[in-house]
Formats: C-alpha cells, sequence, structure tokens
C-alpha cells in the first residue's frame, strides 16, 4: 500500500511537471508568434510606406540602399571588373577580341552582299555593336545575378536589387573601356572626330538604365521561371536582327518600317551612330525618346522587384 502511494505520489508530480512545462512551452510559442507577427506588420508597414509613390520607391531602391550598401557595392563592381579574367592567359583583353572579332567577321561578310566599302560598313556596324551588346549584357547577366549569388543571399541580409545593379555597373565600365579602345581603330579606318562625340557619355547612360530596369524584371522572372533566361536569350537573338545594326533602315521596305521604328533600341543605337557614323548630333526627338525608354524601364522595373522581392528567398 505505502508503494501504491508512493508510485501514485510520482506519478501526480510527474504529472503537474508536464502541465508546467507543456503550459510554459505554450507561452513561449505564443510569445514567439506574437513577435513574429509583430515584425511581420512592421515589414508590411515599412514596405507600404516606401511603395507610397512610384518616385520614392525608385529613390528607397536605388539611392538610400545603396548608400548604406555602399562598400558591398564597390566589392561586387570590383570583382567583376578585375576578377573576370582573373587566370585568363589575355587578361583584360578578351573584352576587345569578342567585338572586334565580331565586327572584322560581320564586316567582311555583309560588306560584300550589300556592296558597301569595308572600311565605311565597319565603323557602321561598330557604332551599333556598342549600345546593343551592353543592352543584351545586362538583362542576361543582369537577370541573373540572384540566381548566381544565392548562397551569399541565404546567408546574410543584403539588398537583393545591389546584385543586380552592381552586374550592370561592371559590365557598363566594361563596355566603356573596350569602346574607348576599339574606337581608336574605327577613328582610323574613317570614323568622325567632331563636337557631336560628346553626347556618348549620355547615350551610354541611357542604354545602361535602359538595360537596368529590364534586368530588374528579368531577375525577379529567373527566380520564379527558371526557363526564362534561356527565352529571353533567344528574343534577343531575334531582336538583334530586327534592329537596324548590321544594315541600314533606308534598305527596310516602306510598308514593314514602322515595325523597326517602334523598336525602342532603334533610337539608343541612333544616339551612337549619328556621331560616329554620320558625324553629327542625334536629333531631339531621337534623344527624347530614348530617355523615355530608359525612365520608364527603370521605373517598371523598380515597380516589379518592389512588389515581388519579398518572396525572392522563397523561391531559391
Amino acid at each position: 500500500m505505502i508503494q501504491a502511494s508512493a508510485s501514485n505520489g510520482q506519478m501526480r508530480v510527474r504529472c503537474c511537471y508536464r502541465a508546467k512545462i507543456r503550459q510554459r512551452s505554450y507561452c513561449k510559442t505564443r510569445t514567439c508568434l506574437h513577435e513574429c507577427w509583430t515584425e511581420h506588420k512592421i515589414f508590411l508597414r515599412t514596405s507600404s510606406r516606401s511603395s507610397s509613390g512610384a518616385v520614392q520607391m525608385t529613390g528607397g531602391v536605388f539611392t538610400t540602399r545603396l548608400w548604406e550598401f555602399r562598400l558591398v557595392f564597390s566589392h561586387l563592381v570590383a570583382q567583376h571588373v578585375t576578377l573576370r579574367y582573373r587566370r585568363t592567359a589575355l587578361g583584360f583583353l578578351w573584352t576587345l577580341i569578342n567585338p572586334l572579332l565580331t565586327m572584322v567577321i560581320t564586316s567582311v561578310i555583309f560588306s560584300l552582299m550589300m556592296r558597301m566599302p569595308l572600311q565605311s560598313f565597319a565603323v557602321f556596324l561598330f557604332a551599333g555593336l556598342i549600345p546593343f551588346t551592353l543592352f543584351s549584357q545586362c538583362i542576361l547577366q543582369g537577370g541573373n545575378s540572384i540566381l548566381e549569388n544565392e548562397g551569399l543571399i541565404k546567408k546574410i541580409y543584403i539588398p537583393r536589387q545591389i546584385f543586380v545593379f552592381a552586374r550592370c555597373t561592371g559590365l557598363l565600365i566594361d563596355a566603356f573601356l573596350s569602346f574607348c579602345c576599339l574606337f581608336v581603330i574605327a577613328a582610323v579606318i574613317g570614323a568622325h572626330l567632331t563636337a557631336s562625340l560628346l553626347i556618348l557619355p549620355l547615350a551610354f547612360l541611357l542604354v545602361f538604365v535602359f538595360g537596368l530596369g529590364l534586368a530588374l524584371c528579368m531577375s525577379i522572372m529567373s527566380v520564379y521561371f527558371r526557363d526564362a533566361a534561356y527565352i529571353v536569350g533567344i528574343l534577343l537573338q531575334a531582336a538583334y536582327y530586327l534592329t537596324p545594326i548590321i544594315y541600314p533602315l533606308s534598305i527596310v521596305p516602306e510598308k514593314y518600317r514602322l515595325l523597326f521604328i517602334v523598336n525602342p533600341m532603334y533610337y539608343f543605337v541612333e544616339l551612337f551612330r549619328k556621331p560616329i557614323y554620320e558625324g553629327v548630333f542625334p536629333d531631339l526627338a531621337t534623344l527624347g525618346i530614348a530617355i523615355s525608354c530608359a525612365v520608364l524601364s527603370l521605373l517598371l522595373g523598380t515597380l516589379v522587384f518592389q512588389k515581388f522581392d519579398r518572396d525572392v528567398i522563397f523561391r531559391l
């Protein structure tokens, strides 16, 4: 009897102890859930405030966040520019060799087909290849930058748009340096050296902004739909031939010319072709359309990125 009562007492003590543990764990769980929900509400309030206006949103993404993580941004840009060809024999020369070979081979073939002088066609092609190459690389490489840094994004918090912006900035530096080197060759074979070349830094900036906006959209799309990069690559190949890069717009039949005029890249190509090939400033209509397309692209990319960015970490 004594043993039975002792065992019953021990069982009661154990049951009371387990009940207290359950109550404590329930309280802790409820407290954690309350804290998580409070943080979630704060996050939603912050995000709703940041999305109150398109201009405020754009400033928040590309000024405040960029300034807060400026060291990370500069490191990512330097890594792309300096370490890209670190273990190669030719190093930075590959940035020059790729467009140079493309320009030489295409110039030889198409100058014979269109019966244009080789030197004149080489300058014509050079002026069109520079902006389209920068644009296409920004979309493909910038759009894939989040997936490339998936491991880093999962470990520490870095605003994900920093990776897209840094990659596109590195591509802009590469394009400008290769342009400066290749322009020496283009000047020797017939490029114009006039005051109209002063418009080229603005032209580079507009192509960069236009490509950056679409790269932000592409970076979100590639996370949700992994085949997007391959589809966009095919579309860019089609856009290369649908943009007057290897041929002048004047040879396109009149009934199809409208399809080429509504192509935004046509105006960015003209920003380069007018001063380099013709030696004149682009007209104000071309410049205005290019600026409008660049601003709209950046605004669209910012809106899309801000809307879907919070769920990106769960898709990686």
